[in-house]
C-alpha cells in the first residue's frame, strides 16, 4: 500500500526534529567549526569515526523524503523548507572542510541543491564546487552547478555537448550495449538518465524558450539538442 502524503509528512516531521538521532546534526555542525581538511586540532572533543558517513546517510534519507513530498505538491512549505535545510546542513557538516574524497563534488552539489530548495540561496552558492573540472563531477552535476550559478551560456554548452554527441544517441547506446563487453546495463541506464536530464534542462533554458534575449543561433543549437 502506497504511503499517503500525511504519513510521509509525519515521518519527515519526526526525522528533522532538533536533537534527533542522538543530536547527530549538532555533533556534525560542532565538528565543522573546528576541523580543517578533515583534521581536528589538539585537545578537540572526540567525535565518532563514522560521523561523516552517518551524516551523509541521514542527509540523503531526509532529502529523498523531502523530494517525494515536494513532488506531491501537497507538502507543508515550512516542513519542506526545514527538511531541505537539515539535509543541506548535514551534508555540509560531513564534507565542508573535510578530508579529500572522490565523491566530495557530488555531495557539495547535493548540499547546494538542498539549500536552494530550502530557500537559502547564499548558502547554496557557498557550497558549489569552485572548479567543476577538479571535483570529479558527472555531466549532470556539472550542469547543475552552471544552472545554480546562473551561468546560462556555460549551461547551454554543458547540455549541448552531451546531447549533440552521436555517441550518446539512443541508437548508439543500444549498439554499444550489444557490442562492447565493458559497457553493461548500468552504463546504459546512466547514459539514458543523463540524456533525459539534459533534455529537461533544454526545456527550461531561457535561450531556448525565448524568455531571455533573442539569440537565434543559440536557440537553433538548443532545438538541435532536443
Amino acid at each position: 500500500m502506497a504511503e499517503t502524503v500525511a504519513e510521509l509528512s509525519s515521518r519527515l516531521q519526526v526525522i528533522v526534529e532538533p536533537g534527533v538521532r542522538g543530536r547527530l546534526l549538532d555533533k556534525g555542525l560542532a565538528r565543522g567549526l573546528i576541523w580543517r581538511d578533515g583534521n581536528l586540532p589538539d585537545g578537540a572533543p572526540a567525535f565518532s569515526e563514522g560521523l561523516s558517513e552517518n551524516l551523509l546517510d541521514y542527509a540523503h534519507a531526509v532529502m529523498a523524503m523531502a523530494l517525494r513530498l515536494r513532488a506531491s505538491q501537497e507538502g507543508e512549505p515550512r516542513l519542506l523548507d526545514r527538511a531541505f535545510l537539515v539535509a543541506g546542513e548535514a551534508i555540509e557538516a560531513a564534507v565542508h572542510r573535510g578530508e579529500d574524497r572522490i565523491d566530495r563534488g557530488f555531495h557539495r552539489v547535493t548540499a547546494a541543491v538542498a539549500f536552494h530548495l530550502g530557500r537559502h540561496a547564499a548558502r547554496a552558492f557557498s557550497m558549489l564546487p569552485a572548479a567543476t573540472d577538479t571535483q570529479n563531477l558527472a555531466p549532470t552535476e556539472a550542469a547543475l552547478v552552471q544552472l545554480l550559478r546562473r551561468r546560462l551560456d556555460e549551461l547551454h554548452k554543458a547540455f549541448s555537448k552531451w546531447l549533440l554527441d552521436p555517441a550518446n544517441a539512443d541508437e548508439a547506446v543500444a549498439t554499444k550495449l550489444q557490442t562492447d563487453a565493458d559497457f553493461d546495463q548500468a552504463d546504459a541506464v546512466h547514459s539514458v538518465l543523463t540524456t533525459s536530464f539534459m533534455r529537461g534542462l533544454v526545456s527550461r533554458c531561457p535561450h531556448c524558450t525565448g524568455r531571455q534575449g533573442s539569440r537565434r543561433a543559440t536557440r537553433r543549437g538548443c532545438n538541435r539538442a532536443r
